[in-house]
Formats: structure tokens, C-alpha cells, sequence
């Protein structure tokens, strides 16, 4: 295959990824009310796992996980990994089901400013005069949110950190995504299993409930295809295209938000939304001549 091709199909699987994710607002309000998030949550671990176990197996690396399982170190820190990817995925769920889908589109905004502040803190790269100028942007459009609720904007801030943090455990461990994402996964199984029974024991368990059954084992399809597409699109395109292409997923769950749910935007969360942009805007005007000058 040439190179235009290549690069023609990362772009088709990259679009498809970050449109998926941006959809899933509407994906988990098919949920009943009465399904609390912590119980979403765990049937997308334990299905995941189990669709991700077929995949695997399927491209036959279903042994490469015994032999990252051997590895004390990589063990642990996949293990903290999977449950910084589990809380972000639990305060993801919690915020669309409770009507806060604006809060979680501006927090993963946020997420490339929050990974530029990490990278600064935890491997000491550097952070150009620009990217400086666009995190203190972030955080006056923070202190627009504060303001304008009068309390801290949680959900925004938990997905960009827990998600930032996800990435510097996996900076340090050298796994392929999927098989990385099906250790963390498999690592934290056991608690999803443990909810459920005990869900089961007090009778409040909703996986017997026929609608709401099937949507729990689609939430597994739902993780795995986006993620194949996105690691597809990875040895397809740079990097820097993906970065770009990645602000689809939010500003598609702020329209679903805004007008198939009926979240009111507001003066002051749309300040907010316009300073993340700018912020967005010269961090990637940033990336961009920072690119160029190493050519």
C-alpha cells in the first residue's frame, strides 16, 4: 500500500474513533435511571475484557499478556493504570448520567493542557512562552467556571488529571495500547466482578433487565472498536494530526449536550469554552513552530 493510501486510511480511522467517543453521551443515556454509574462502569470493564479477549486472540497476542504478567513492575504499574483509566471512565459515566455532559466535554479540552503541565512536573519537558501563556488561560477560564457555580468544576478537572496521570504511568512502560488497556482491564476485574455479586446479593442488580442488559455487553464493543480504530490510525498518520483531529470527540458531546439533551451552555460556561479554544489554538500554534524548527 503507498503512503497516500496509509495516510488516507489513518485519517478515515482516526475521524471514526474521536466520532464514536464523541457520541457516547447518547450511547450511555440509553440506560434506565435507576442503573447507577458504578454499575455501567463495571460491566464496560468486564465486558471489555471479554471482547478484547476475542480480538487478542484473534490476532493471536493473547500470549504476549502471560509474558507482561510475569513482569512484577510492569504488573503493578498496569494495575495503576487500570484504575486511573477506570476513575476516569467512572466520572465520564457519572457526569452523562447526571446531566453534566458540558462539565466532562470541557474537561478532556482541557486534557492537552493538563498532559503539557504533567509532562513539565513529572519528566521536566520543557514548556514554550505560548503553551505558558495557554495554561494560564485554562486556568482563568477555571476561575471563570468557579465563579459562575460557585464551586469547583469537579467532574472538568477530575477527567483531565485522572487521564493525564493514566499517561504518565504508561510513558514509563513500554505495551502496545491494546494489550496494555487489556492487563488494566484484567487487573481491575476482580472489583467489577465483586460489585456485581454484591449488586446481586441486595438485589439490585440490572443485568437481568433485558434493555439494559444488551447495553451493557455493547459497552464493551463500544470501548473496543474506537480504541482498534485509534491504534490503527496511529501507525498510520503523525502524532501532531491525531492531536488535531482528537478536539472532534468533545465539541461532539457539547453539541449532544447542548442540543439533543438540553444542557444549558450559559454566558459564563461559553466564556469558558471560548478561552479553552484560544488556549487550544496557541498550544497547537505552538506544536506547530516547534515542528518546524527541529526540520
Amino acid at each position: 500500500m503507498d503512503i497516500k493510501n496509509q495516510k488516507t486510511q489513518g485519517f478515515f480511522y482516526a475521524v471514526s474513533s474521536f466520532i464514536i467517543w464523541g457520541f457516547f453521551p447518547i450511547f450511555f443515556k440509553l440506560f434506565d435511571e435507576s442503573v447507577s454509574a458504578y454499575e455501567i462502569l463495571a460491566h464496560r470493564i468486564i465486558w471489555s475484557v471479554f471482547f478484547m479477549s476475542i480480538v487478542l486472540l484473534f490476532i493471536k497476542k493473547l500470549q504476549n499478556i502471560k509474558i507482561l504478567l510475569q513482569n512484577k513492575s510492569t504488573r503493578k504499574a498496569l494495575f495503576l493504570s487500570g484504575l486511573l483509566i477506570s476513575a476516569n471512565w467512572g466520572v465520564y459515566v457519572y457526569a452523562v448520567a447526571n446531566d453534566k455532559i458540558l462539565e466532562a466535554s470541557l474537561g478532556y479540552f482541557i486534557n492537552p493542557l493538563m498532559n503539557i503541565i504533567f509532562g513539565f512536573l513529572v519528566f521536566k519537558e520543557k514548556i514554550s512562552k505560548i503553551s505558558a501563556i495557554a495554561i494560564f488561560i485554562v486556568i482563568f477560564a477555571i476561575g471563570v467556571q468557579i465563579y459562575a457555580i460557585k464551586a469547583l468544576p469537579v467532574i472538568s478537572l477530575l477527567l483531565p488529571i485522572t487521564f493525564a496521570l493514566y499517561g504518565v504511568v504508561r510513558k514509563q512502560i513500554r505495551v502496545a495500547a491494546l494489550e496494555g488497556l487489556f492487563i488494566e482491564t484484567l487487573l481491575v476485574l476482580p472489583f467489577a466482578l465483586g460489585y456485581v455479586f454484591y449488586l446481586s446479593l441486595i438485589s439490585q442488580n440490572h443485568f437481568t433487565n433485558g434493555t439494559n442488559t444488551t447495553i451493557m455487553i455493547i459497552s464493551g464493543i463500544a470501548t473496543v472498536v474506537p480504541l482498534l480504530a485509534f491504534n490503527a490510525a496511529t501507525t498510520r498518520i503523525n502524532l501532531s494530526t491525531i492531536g488535531y483531529i482528537q478536539y472532534l470527540s468533545p465539541t461532539l458531546s457539547m453539541l449532544c449536550g447542548v442540543f439533543l439533551f438540553h444542557e444549558e451552555l450559559g454566558f459564563y460556561r461559553g466564556i469558558s469554552f471560548v478561552l479553552i479554544w484560544i488556549a487550544l489554538f496557541l498550544s497547537g500554534f505552538s506544536t506547530m513552530i516547534n515542528t518546524k524548527s527541529k526540520s
